[in-house]
């Protein structure tokens, strides 16, 4: 293979990173300094993990964010991931125990300490489910076993691939049918505490259909709250229902730990692909979650092939990128955001400036309301004329989430009075949320938008700019406009 140049191996950066960080805090992470270093490493979406510790003290958390990112003058989202029916083992002495390959062991839902021949199942119906023959997989598919048979104090199975099992470790059960709504009596109180805490954006785990998601949406409206849902997609039953999903949800989460156990592993990839796809084609943001980064919880430097998966959901069009354990527990927080953001600047740089993949064919996209057909005129606009930046004045931020879904080529600055609308903006990829003070003329709006481009020195005098204003479905809307402007 002949390589032309030096732009095989150093790509020119963009000025600002498209594609966002999620990065979940813990006990990493939550310090004030810990999270004005993340902030400024390039943290996008704070992740507030409900599976673990205390709701109350989560809550803390969130106000913590909050100050430290106003004393930054930044605007950072807050994601609140709710645990949902998560099946677990349960504890066993020293905290953990030793499985051997081809030895029996006794499943039971009694609430019991452990042993090498006794596992504790956290999920009450267990015995019940598993049938003849199932798969137990544990700690995320590092240990499994098989069903042998159904005894009255609990269910008998052969351990064929054993190991290490530490408390509380996953169990997946994904030969066995289960009837376990996604929303639990956990998710609800811990919803909650979400609404009081002002989180930006829910996690439901588990989704498997959009009755799922419609369930925790009567939920928060009951309690006065109408907070979008991020449905997580780690259950086989989503991918069938796929379509009904993203029909009712705000995003969708690609949570690839679940799904990598649920489903053969060699399947996942080409389901991340294939979801994003279709997030992108609903206009609804899409997060790639689960061991981007996993080595950085114990070294400085992340694998290579690590590093090429984080680079691939940013080339696949992901609208975000996750880190769990890296940031919440691993020794290494900081320094994950920033490889995270130095291995997405590189992908982005490629893709804008050799044309790799931004300007994707985007002809499966709906064009069937008038925002979305303005959404893919805006970012052929914003190729063929070359525009520094697409300034979008919002109220809900529903016209930015648009067009940030076409990938135009310049970054997208949503304006808004709203503090809500812009942090929950500052998930949808390209966009860059700015506050402004009450409702503003067209002229106003204008002048505004100058003031920001050349403050970030994006624009000299000349240069094209496109600016998206009172943009609705609505037919008796007559505010309606889009407007290229030249830099005065």
């Amino acid at each position: 293979m002949n390589i032309p140049d030096n732009k095989w191996f150093s790509a020119d950066k963009l000025h600002f990173r498209r594609t966002k960080i999620v990065a979940t805090i813990g006990p990493s992470s939550s310090s004030p300094e810990q999270l004005r270093q993340l902030i400024a490493a390039g943290m996008n979406v704070c992740r507030i993990n409900f599976s673990h510790g205390d709701p109350a003290k989560h809550i803390k958390i969130v106000r913590r964010i909050r100050k430290v990112a106003d004393s930054m003058q930044q605007i950072v989202t807050i994601l609140g991931d709710l645990c949902g029916p998560k099946i677990r083992v349960g504890r066993f002495p020293d905290g953990r125990v030793t499985l051997k390959d081809g030895s029996k062991v006794l499943i039971t839902a009694k609430n019991v300490l452990g042993s090498e021949n006794l596992i504790p199942s956290q999920y009450g119906g267990i015995v019940g489910a598993v049938r003849i023959g199932d798969r137990v997989l544990l700690d995320d598919g590092n240990l499994e076993l098989r069903v042998t048979r159904k005894l009255s104090a609990g269910a008998e199975a052969v351990v064929i691939h054993g190991g290490v099992l530490k408390d509380k470790k996953g169990m997946n059960l994904p030969d066995t049918p289960l009837k376990i709504p996604a929303l639990t009596a956990k998710d609800k109180k811990d919803a909650i505490y979400c609404i009081k805490g002002g989180v930006d954006y829910l996690a439901l785990s588990f989704v498997k259909s959009a009755g799922d998601v419609l369930a925790l949406r009567r939920h928060l409206k009951a309690n006065g709250s109408s907070i979008p849902i991020i449905a997580k997609i780690e259950k086989p039953e989503a991918l069938d229902r796929i379509d009904e999903i993203l029909a009712v949800v705000d995003g969708i989460m690609i949570a690839r730990g679940d799904l990598g156990v649920e489903m053969p592993p060699q399947k996942v990839p080409l389901i991340q692909r294939r979801l994003i796809e279709k997030a992108n084609q609903a206009y609804k943001p899409v997060i790639v979650a689960t061991q981007m980064l996993e080595s950085m919880i114990e070294h400085a430097r992340p694998t290579r092939a690590e590093v090429t998966d984080v680079a691939m959901a940013c080339l696949d069009d992901a609208d975000a990128v996750m880190l769990s354990g890296e940031t919440a527990v691993g020794k290494f927080p900081v320094e994950a955001v920033k490889m995270m953001d130095a291995v997405l600047r590189e992908a982005e740089g490629y893709q804008f400036f050799t044309n790799g993949g931004l300007f994707k064919d985007r002809s499966g996209f709906k064009r069937d309301t008038m925002l979305n057909a303005i959404g893919v005129a805006t970012a052929q606009m914003s190729r063929d004329l070359k525009v520094r930046c697409i300034s979008v004045l919002t109220r809900s931020g529903r016209t930015a989430r648009i067009v940030s879904a076409d990938r135009p080529a310049a970054p997208v600055f949503g304006l808004t009075e709203n503090r809500e609308t812009a942090r929950r903006m500052g998930l949808l990829w390209g966009v860059y949320p700015q506050l402004i003070k009450g409702a503003i003329s067209h002229d106003a709006f204008v002048k505004k938008s100058e003031i920001v481009i050349k403050g970030l020195k994006l624009a000299k005098k000349g240069d094209y700019m496109i600016l998206l204003s009172g943009l609705s479905d609505k037919a008796n809307e007559i505010t309606n406009s889009i407007t290229v402007h030249q830099v005065g």
